[in-house]
Order: C-alpha cells, then sequence, then structure tokens
C-alpha cells in the first residue's frame, strides 16, 4: 500500500497513519495506546487528520473508528516539471508499506 502524506505532518499522525495501513480501522483509544498520547491530544490529532481527509469517521460517538481517508490512498495530481532538479519540495512524502511475510517451516 502507498500513502501519499502532507510534507510537515507530525510524527505520531504519521506513524499512526502507517499503523492505518496495516489495519482497516483503528479507534481513538487505539491512538491513545499506540502513540502513548492523552486524551485531549489524540482527539486533537484525529480532528486535524479528519479535516486534512487524511482518515475517515467510521460510525457514532463511543462507537467511532477511524480508516484512511481518500487524501492519503489518492496521489496529488503532477503539474508540468518545469521547475530545476535543485527546486522547491514536492508538497507530500510518498510511502510504500509492504505487506509482512512470514517464512513457512524450514526443510
Amino acid at each position: 500500500m502507498t500513502l501519499h502524506l502532507p510534507r510537515g505532518l507530525p510524527a505520531r499522525q504519521t506513524q499512526f497513519l502507517c499503523l492505518l495501513a496495516a489495519r482497516p480501522s483503528l479507534t481513538c483509544a487505539d491512538y491513545r495506546r499506540l502513540i502513548a498520547v492523552s486524551y485531549r491530544t489524540a482527539k486533537r490529532d484525529l480532528a486535524e487528520l479528519r479535516a486534512a481527509g487524511l482518515v475517515y469517521p467510521l460510525g457514532h460517538a463511543c462507537s467511532r473508528r477511524y480508516a484512511l481517508g481518500p487524501a492519503a490512498l489518492i496521489a496529488p495530481p503532477q503539474g508540468p516539471q518545469t521547475a530545476p532538479a535543485s527546486g522547491p519540495c514536492p508538497a507530500t512524502v510518498t510511502i510504500t508499506i509492504e505487506p509482512l511475510t512470514v517464512p513457512g517451516p524450514r526443510a
């Protein structure tokens, strides 16, 4: 799976999005436990990710889960390559996450 994340995203939000690439959905409690942040920080971070379209809320209130949003999965359009090689950095960072494989028993 390939994620397209905006440059400058905090490390904890990037880490959560990478975890979401391996899971179908996670909750706010999962965010708090896995990233080791407070309830307020988790709520604020998830609200920012939701506003950016990087996560999509599923369900209501206590049962709310978050899945990867379209902004994290769809590559931004590429404009004409008129900038020099030493020009500004692209606005997004692409992260490719390979599925885990477990080797079989040795013969």
